[in-house]
């Protein structure tokens, strides 16, 4: 059946931040609120794919537990085709394109999916798994179709865990066959890109090798980059069009992408360095996951700092050209939340990306048409008697006004209020209502612009969960070391005792405790057998709700 839903910014803090960008517009969203979270992660990995009769196009992204296929044709109303579970949940998947089918594979386990093969034909009607096999392996990292050839790579599978798989599809696309299994002198790929049949491997922190696989059985190795500046775990790559370079992205924070010279492959060389860091000077620790080269472009999703374009004409001075940021509340890089992948090659030039938090993202670069407003901040506080709902636009044309709408679940919305626009301005403006009648709960809300002409545009989608102001709680910082003091602020008093769960990165209960919260400040201190570093999810449930904070052990 298909589906028709929004984005929704599912934040668990009472403020959403505004979204920035340069020379890209949103121009559509979607996001289901009943999907599960693990290890606060809902989706993961994106392709696009353009139906060869008709030039509909689609955004297939990967959750938890399924496969969608989003009807992006109108991007502004994202259609839901088809949701297809594997079996299993997993962290990881990816998808690519061949023809008239898709495939998948996820990675994490015990999931044991192998290879899920979709027929697309029937679209935008339907989607039909044809085949799900583990005939090849239960687990995949990551697959790489060269189109020319009609080979399908798998990277990081669990039965060549030091080399590749490699299937041809030209045969029977539905039934893929095996070509070879080998393994290479790199050790495990991460992932692959292939061209003429030269595979460049990303090899984790063993670098960059590349191999001739025209006989899949017998590689050779052409060469590698095992040693270069601000090395890290060697992620994903992707070659310009005329083949003389590389761009590539190490998965650890601080490092910079990296364009590599392969003109001569005994001899790779790195030959420039550029990275996105939105919140220097204060921190310079990004982190970039995935790159995709259109043109003289390269689009990379950016774990916190969502979709960033690059050119790169010249390497000598990379010139950063645009960006969308999809991930709202982050202070500092750490951890990885944000844009997972993205797929810039729609026959439309829309790019589509996914947020692992917020889902999918339709935007465009250079920006179609400007849009009657440019917006700036919003964002929802918890007041005593209601919720107190404030945005920014930064630019104004032909607004005749807004409406605010309200939620229970993220999908049908009603109207609570109208605010009058500036109309034409070209200074930010800021506007205000208030929502005096909200039951407890969680509530979303988003804003609806109308144009003179009719026209209307929507806002980003804010969460927020309301019980009153008596019963907000805060904890601070959200930075911590094993042991020292964490601060609750409670606008009620809990004598009977509140239950604090910590929940690891995968999603582990890892530590649970009753306290007894006083009205104002309260210490608490982050236990000390907790000795192991990184990030975990705190959850505190009161009389009148839980409560749900993201906290960094260091």
């Amino acid at each position: 059946m298909k589906r028709i839903l929004l984005l929704v910014l599912n934040c668990t803090a009472l403020l959403a931040a505004a979204q920035t960008s340069l020379n890209m517009i949103l121009r559509g969203q979607w996001f289901d609120p009943t999907l599960p979270i693990s290890s606060g992660l809902t989706y993961n990995d994106i392709w696009g794919y353009s139906t060869p009769d008709d030039g509909r196009e689609y955004a297939i992204i990967g959750s938890l537990t399924k496969v969608h296929f989003i009807d992006i044709t109108t991007p502004a109303a994202p259609v839901e085709v088809a949701a297809i579970a594997g079996g299993g949940s997993s962290l990881w998947r990816d998808m690519k394109t061949y023809s008239k089918y898709a495939y998948s594979v996820a990675d994490q386990n015990p999931t044991t999916e192998g290879l899920m093969v979709f027929s697309l034909s029937d679209l935008p009607n339907s989607v039909t798994k044809v085949l799900q096999t583990t005939a090849f392996f239960s687990r995949c990292h990551n697959i790489f179709i060269e189109e020319a050839t009609g080979r399908l790579y798998a990277a990081g599978c669990n039965t060549q865990s030091g080399g590749l798989i490699v299937l041809d599809l030209v045969t029977d696309p539905a039934n893929p066959t095996l070509l070879a299994s080998v393994a290479l002198p790199g050790g495990y790929v991460h992932d692959v890109f292939v061209r003429n049949n030269i595979a460049f491997c990303s090899h984790g922190f063993n670098g960059l090798y590349a191999y001739d696989l025209t006989n899949p059985g017998s590689p050779l190795t052409l060469g590698s980059l095992t040693g270069y500046p601000e090395a890290g775990y060697n992620h994903s790559s992707w070659m310009t069009g005329d083949g003389n370079r590389l761009v590539f992205c190490d998965e650890t924070h601080g490092s910079s992408v990296k364009i590599a010279d392969i003109q001569d492959l005994s001899d790779i060389s790195v030959i420039s360095l550029f990275k996105s860091a939105l919140l220097a000077p204060l921190h310079t620790n990004s982190i970039a996951h995935n790159p995709f080269i259109k043109g003289d472009s390269v689009y990379v999703s950016y774990y916190h700092e969502g979709v960033q374009v690059f050119d790169i004409s010249n390497p000598a001075d990379v010139q950063r050209v645009a960006y969308y940021d999809t991930h709202l509340n982050h202070t500092n890089y750490g951890g990885y939340d944000g844009a997972w992948g993205l797929y810039p090659f729609l026959p439309s030039g829309n790019i589509i990306a996914s947020d692992t938090k917020t889902g999918l993202y339709v935007l465009s670069f250079p920006p179609a048409a400007p849009l009657p407003v440019e917006w700036g901040s919003f964002h929802a506080d918890v007041e005593e008697h209601g919720i107190r709902l404030n945005w920014e636009t930064i630019t104004e044309r032909d607004n005749a006004g807004f409406e605010v709408e309200r939620s229970t679940d993220g999908r049908p919305f009603q109207t609570i209020a109208r605010i009058p626009a500036q109309g034409n301005s070209s200074a930010p403006q800021s506007y205000a209502a208030f929502d005096r009648s909200p039951a407890p709960g969680l509530h979303y809300y988003r804003i609806r612009q109308t144009d003179y002409d009719g026209g209307y545009a929507f806002s980003v989608i804010v969460s927020v969960s309301f019980y009153g102001k008596e019963n907000s709680i805060r904890l601070y910082p959200t930075m911590v070391s094993a042991g020292g003091p964490v601060s609750i602020s409670v606008g009620a008093t809990y004598l009977s005792p509140v239950l604090i769960s910590l929940f690891d990165v995968a999603g582990a209960l890892v530590y649970q405790t009753g306290v007894s919260l006083s009205q104002g400040e309260n210490t608490w201190r982050w236990p000390a057998q907790l000795g192991r570093s990184g990030i975990y999810f705190v959850r505190i449930e009161t009389p009148a709700g839980p409560h749900a904070f993201r906290v960094l052990v260091q």
